[in-house]
């Protein structure tokens, strides 16, 4: 699970900003929060904010984390992920900074993060969390690693690649090691969703999970979600039938889903249903890996083609431990003011995203905001407030300042 995520120099964001996961001691929505045997963590955090305010760029900021420690060299040739195509502050050559702190599938918390700056690893470090304290396992400083081996000796390597995480050209080495494997394998398992991009969505419409195929459990959960939101649908048809079909049919899968009418039941092409039925016919993989096997779902725009109370619904699978069994977190960002109030969200879960007139942004949450009330006294937003109402009127910030335009 992820505790914590702080990012600087990145895009929008020049000073250093963190994404806090791990609750506070609020105590409304006890069942949002996964208690731990070291903490207690959010499984959902919603980022609201005015367009170009910096939202996507949070999102943004953890799948290039993830990108440049899994992309392997070579495919950086054809899909470059360098600074010169995700513009920063970089007037006075500060580097990009970035920090995970997790909690890891064999229960250790790790903080693992690095800094780069023109496509050079300046920094990386990785520390493993013991009794309330941090302890090494390797830093590095540009190409020299300090590594923490056998009986907590300090072991230096030398001539490190200076393009290359030391992260992943150790965990290739010694696949055997726990830490290094642990937060890898954390990575790895987690997905960042980008459906405010119309390409992001085209290719997530024309994927299709194989298991979809010869899996008759699958097949029942994925009937089973989808008729949530629609009643009309009956069944589901799948052509070919078996994965040996597929080979001849170059890995097409037709994909119709029948439907009670009043003069009977009719199949439709995937193609054909609605662009929030498509979005979350294709979405079930996600949810369901996010829901079952504890990993961390960014997306971006979530609420994009979707009705509230849909949203709602994804947000309340989350918040639902006998849902998400495997504590799976999902942040998103979104503009669905419907489903900004206390019955949906503890006060922590909530962030804003704001630009100030140089263009630069921050993210606080709702539980830290202090606002003054009628006397000018400052104090915090209580739980009893209508936060929808006070966000759209601007009392906690974050939103459009928009000036008359006249047409000439």
């Amino acid at each position: 699970m992820l505790i914590r995520f702080s990012f600087k120099n990145f895009k929008s964001f020049k000073d250093e900003n963190c994404l806090d996961m791990e609750a506070t001691s609020l105590k409304e929505h006890d069942y949002n929060v996964a208690k731990t045997d070291s903490t207690e963590i959010l499984k959902v955090s919603a980022i609201y904010g005015a367009n170009a305010s910096g939202k996507t760029n949070v999102l943004q900021a953890f799948s290039y984390m993830k990108k440049r420690i899994l992309v392997s060299d070579d495919s950086k040739v054809n899909s470059p992920i360098d600074e010169e195509n995700i513009y920063s502050f970089m007037i006075n050559d500060n580097p990009i900074s970035l920090e995970v702190e997790i909690l890891a599938k064999n229960n250790k918390i790790y903080k693992y993060g690095f800094d780069i700056l023109k496509d050079k690893i300046i920094s990386e470090w990785l520390y493993e969390k013991r009794i309330n304290k941090f302890y090494e396992i390797f830093e590095r400083n540009n190409n020299n690693v300090q590594i923490m081996k056998v009986k907590n000796k300090l072991f230096d390597l030398a001539n490190i690649d200076d393009k290359s995480l030391f992260l992943k050209s150790f965990r290739a080495i010694d696949k055997s090691n726990e830490d290094f494997n642990s937060v890898y394998e954390w990575f790895m398992n987690s997905n960042y969703l980008d459906l405010g991009d119309p390409k992001f969505e085209d290719a997530l419409n024309k994927r299709m999970s194989l298991r979809i195929v010869e899996d008759e459990k699958y097949r029942s959960e994925l009937l089973a979600f989808i008729k949530t939101f629609d009643a009309t649908i009956d069944s589901i048809n799948i052509s070919p039938t078996s994965l040996e079909e597929i080979k001849n049919t170059n890995g097409v899968v037709k994909v119709e889903l029948v439907h009670n009418y009043e003069d009977g039941k009719k199949a439709l092409p995937i193609s054909l249903e609605s662009n929030g039925t498509m979005k979350m016919f294709h979405l079930f993989d996600f949810f369901m890996d996010a829901l079952k096997n504890g990993m961390v779902l960014f997306v971006d725009e979530l609420d994009a083609k979707l009705h509230p109370l849909l949203t709602r619904y994804i947000i309340n699978l989350f918040h639902n431990s006998e849902k998400n069994i495997g504590n799976g977190q999902l942040i998103y960002s979104t503009h669905d003011t419907v489903n900004l109030n206390k019955e949906t969200f503890r006060r922590d879960e909530i962030w804003f995203a704001e630009k100030d007139k140089n263009g630069i942004s921050e993210i606080y949450s709702l539980s830290d905001y202090i606002m003054e009330d009628e006397n000018g006294n400052a104090k915090k937003v209580r739980n009893d407030a209508t936060y929808n109402k006070d966000y759209l009127t601007g009392r906690y910030g974050a939103i459009p300042v928009l000036e008359e335009f006249n047409i000439v």
